[in-house]
């Protein structure tokens, strides 16, 4: 048996045993995409606006968030025609240009209501006639109204539910913004199973709606916070496959309050947390503000955009400038080509736990996106900025390609267009270009159809890969062994494979490559690019 098949035998053994109830789901592929949302109109023009301007701009859009108000009233899932005329009609226009639907929501049902075209649920006096509601069936006030709250520990009342959520989650739209209605119904509640917490109670409103999603469509998500500054830890960490963190101004004071949020939820273990770029409400985001804000959200799990009455303003990144633009592009094809890199670090934690984000640095503002890229936030005027690097390996600067060691204090003044982003030496690392970006392109990434494996070698580096084969969580497994002295890849696949590598501080001039289909040398980059197929492959660098 050759060593590259044991080891990924053994290490899908390993994984089998590792694999807890607490650890976090997949993240679909989709769901790491760039998601915008308007809170201005609340119509069908807004929507389909706000997704056309990002892409007649060449930035990438994965997902749009219906908001609220989309219904008639809260909640009782019937668009409101009178702003989204023809719902699936506008479902089949994102369909088209394969961006996917989400629908905002809360567990409430109201019999008063706001902002809404109708004050009462018709949903509602049934709900109560069942006590369906927390409280027994009493209202309470919250944000959007009066009503009652969903019990989600009966097991009839979340099988009505179900049947409600059937009426809109149809082809076309693939999960739930999940609200935070439970907060506004007192800080004990009586519910079917007794009494409890609200801290008890809402993983069963959040589980609910995760547990619906993914059994009527694999490659569904909901959305929700992980850790709230309103009110602590919401979801089950094996029940969030995308959280979102919100609500924070679109200052550096919002900046920070949200790091903070972030840092917390990757802390507990949420696989996933993502970053509502400039906030959501109160101060509104300034040029630099936004920018920073943009740049810390590309290194996590995706960049949600949107927000109340700046949507169609200080939301977006043409309205501070072309200049604005152009970085946010930067920002968002960043995250768009990593991608694979992304989705392959979901499947690790969800085998073996953790989150997406990792080497927390609290204090430092800092992090590792996965286990081999670091990044430091910049939360203050001027780019000037103080960080360490993790210790126990050496770091590669990618815009300037320079080696650090592992634990160097380093001190910086970055232009607004750069931020800190660093590279782990050892590793190996897939992408999938999607136009043109600087840091990619530094790190010798060619335009492509196919994934292009990215090693910086380190000795011997090694790397099991889980590499998406659609939009949502299927995949392919496949081993990536590297041993720098001697000049030697071997790559096994579960499935054919057709690759792109880039080999970096190949110093040596080659006189050929054994076992590649193609390949070419660098030598003003020191890197070596070269392509291979099948479900096996041996590669021998060879010198002159």
């Amino acid at each position: 048996m050759k060593p590259v098949r044991f080891l990924f035998i053994i290490l899908m053994i390993i994984g089998g045993f590792a694999k807890s109830v607490a650890n976090p789901p997949i993240t679909p592929r989709w769901a790491f995409s760039h998601i915008v949302w308007e809170d201005s109109l609340n119509n069908t023009k807004g929507a389909t606006e706000i997704v056309d301007a990002y892409l007649s701009r060449n930035i990438p859009v994965g997902a749009v968030i219906i908001d609220s108000p989309w219904s008639t009233a809260y909640n009782d899932f019937n668009w409101d025609l009178e702003r989204y005329g023809n719902p699936q009609a506008m479902i089949e226009y994102f369909k088209g240009k394969n961006v996917k639907v989400m629908l905002w929501l809360t567990g409430a049902l109201n019999h008063k209501g706001k902002d809404t075209r109708l004050d009462k649920c018709e949903q509602y006096d049934y709900a109560v006639s069942k006590n369906y509601g927390i409280n027994e069936s009493q209202p309470g006030h919250w944000w959007k109204g009066d009503g009652i709250h969903i019990d989600f520990t009966n097991p009839e009342a979340v099988e009505w539910w179900n049947s409600q959520l059937d009426k809109v989650f149809v082809d076309g739209v693939y999960g739930w913004k999940v609200d935070q209605g439970e907060y506004w119904f007192g800080d004990t509640i009586k519910t079917y199973k007794g009494k409890m917490s609200n801290a008890e109670f809402r993983p069963y409103y959040y589980d609910a709606m995760y547990d619906y999603t993914v059994s009527h469509r694999p490659e569904g998500i909901i959305m929700a916070r992980p850790y709230s500054h309103q009110g602590g830890y919401a979801a089950s960490v094996d029940k969030l496959n995308l959280g979102w963190s919100g609500d924070f101004s679109g200052d550096w004071n919002g900046l920070k309050n949200q790091i903070d949020n972030i840092y917390q939820s990757a802390e507990k273990g949420y696989g996933s947390p993502a970053c509502e770029v400039a906030g959501f409400y109160q101060k509104r985001a300034g040029k630099e503000e936004f920018v920073r804000y943009a740049q810390f959200g590309c290194m996590t799990a995706t960049m949600v955009n949107g927000g109340e009455n700046g949507a169609f303003s200080n939301h977006l990144p043409w309205y501070h400038g072309n200049d604005v633009t152009e970085i946010y592009r930067e920002c968002v094809t960043l995250h768009e080509s990593l991608i694979p890199y992304l989705f392959s670090s979901s499947v690790d934690n969800h085998n073996f736990g953790g989150s997406l984000l990792k080497d927390l640095n609290f204090q430092e503002e800092s992090h590792c996106l996965g286990r081999n890229i670091f990044t430091k936030a910049i939360t203050s005027a001027g780019g000037n900025v103080k960080f360490t690097l993790p210790e126990n390996s050496d770091w590669i600067d990618l815009w300037s390609n320079e080696q650090h060691s592992g634990g160097a204090s380093l001190e910086r003044k970055y232009p607004l267009s750069e931020f800190p982003v660093f590279i782990r030496k050892g590793a190996i690392i897939p992408i999938r270009k999607y136009g043109d970006n600087k840091i990619i392109d530094n790190m010798g990434v060619k335009a492509s159809s196919k994934t292009t494996i990215v090693i910086y070698p380190d000795g011997k580096s090694f790397e099991t890969l889980h590499l998406p084969t659609g939009d949502g969580i299927e995949y392919v497994t496949c081993q990536i062994v590297y041993d720098e002295d001697g000049g030697v890849l071997r790559m096994t696949s579960e499935k054919p494979m057709d690759f792109d590598i880039v080999i970096h501080d190949v110093k040596t001039k080659l006189h050929k490559v054994i076992g590649a289909t193609q390949w070419e040398q660098d030598y003003k980059s020191n890197c070596v690019r070269l392509s291979v197929e099948g479900t096996e492959a041996d590669v021998k660098l060879v010198g002159k």
